[in-house]
């Protein structure tokens, strides 16, 4: 088990044992880009509907703050089926929280 480490940059929280409260979609996924919240605390809390980018992005050890580096290795590694799903998650997951990421990322 990995212990969450806050202000590390690219340091991914994938599992802890604390339990969170109810976080509403939009704080679970401000905390999951800000790397407040693992992983699995965010599938915990509603954010299901974005399982493949979560096992993408542990695969390859990506941060879901950093979305243009997510985008190339989806676009690098990808297989061309998932492709689709895994750019439309992101997509979704950034669509949520207006103005989060680096450099305003659209999510091409």
């Amino acid at each position: 088990m990995q212990k969450e480490m806050e202000g590390t940059p690219g340091f991914i929280v994938r599992h802890t044992s604390r339990r969170l409260g109810s976080l509403d979609r939009r704080e679970a996924c401000e905390r999951l880009i800000s790397g407040r919240i693992s992983f699995s605390e965010f599938v915990d809390q509603g954010g299901e509907g974005f399982r493949e980018l979560l096992e993408f992005m542990i695969d390859y050890d990506l941060h879901p703050g950093r979305p243009e580096e997510v985008l190339f290795c989806i676009d690098c590694y990808a297989k061309p089926g998932e492709r689709a799903v895994l750019r439309e998650q992101l997509r979704d997951l950034y669509r949520i929280v207006p103005g989060a990421g680096s450099a305003g990322f659209q999510g091409a």
